[in-house]
């Protein structure tokens, strides 16, 4: 009796085995936090939607309060923007016969409470205006420099004294293409904005 019944399980067992056949997986569906990050982020579209865009006068940017700027190094101007989030958008741009275009755009999320963003900054014993921080400082003093954040805006190389000297009356032999090569140095791009080292930059106090 007791072996009748295991033969009749395992009959059943087997039956519906082949009556189902082997499951199948289910597609994964498609995972909506990839989906999200393949869109691109708002800011980002529209510092890149600015990127040659030519102006007179002032750039107006929906949503976005112009805070001022001016001259960096000729022909390159700077110009920060800000919006109630306090996120601030820095634009470079270069003149030509009084037309601007704009050459670079920065997104700089909102600063730590007490910091404030400018653009009136320097490093070192270059005078030039040519560095965006993120810095704070007492108001009655000139020059704040605590210095969270730093960003280079670069400008036109400075002439070359000795480049301008009279050339040697002695003639040098021509120098090989690897020479060449290894002396060839990147083009300037003037306007382009890069990450700094904050060590060494100081900004005006927006009081002065």
């Amino acid at each position: 009796m007791y072996n009748t019944i295991l033969r009749s399980l395992s009959v059943a067992c087997l039956t519906g085995l082949l009556v189902t056949g082997p499951t199948r997986a289910e597609p994964e569906a498609p995972v909506e936090e990839e989906a999200a990050a393949e869109v691109e982020n708002p800011d980002e579209s529209l510092a890149k939607s600015l990127l040659g865009k030519s102006y007179s006068g002032e750039l107006e940017i929906e949503g976005w309060t112009n805070f001022g700027g001016g001259l960096v190094s000729p022909p390159v101007y700077v110009n920060l923007y800000q919006r109630e989030d306090g996120t601030s958008l820095v634009v470079t741009s270069k003149v030509s016969n009084q037309t601007y275009v704009v050459t670079d755009a920065l997104i700089i999320s909102k600063p730590w409470k007490g910091y404030v963003i400018s653009t009136s900054c320097m490093q070192g014993e270059d005078f030039t205006l040519r560095f965006v921080a993120e810095t704070r400082g007492l108001e009655d003093k000139e020059w704040w420099t605590e210095v969270r954040r730093a960003w280079e805006i670069e400008v036109p190389p400075k002439p070359d004294p000795e480049a301008e000297a009279e050339p040697q009356t002695e003639t040098e032999p021509p120098k090989s293409e690897s020479e060449t090569a290894s002396e060839a140095k990147p083009e300037p791009m003037p306007g382009k904005i890069t990450k700094a080292n904050p060590k060494g930059v100081k900004c005006t106090s927006p009081a002065w």
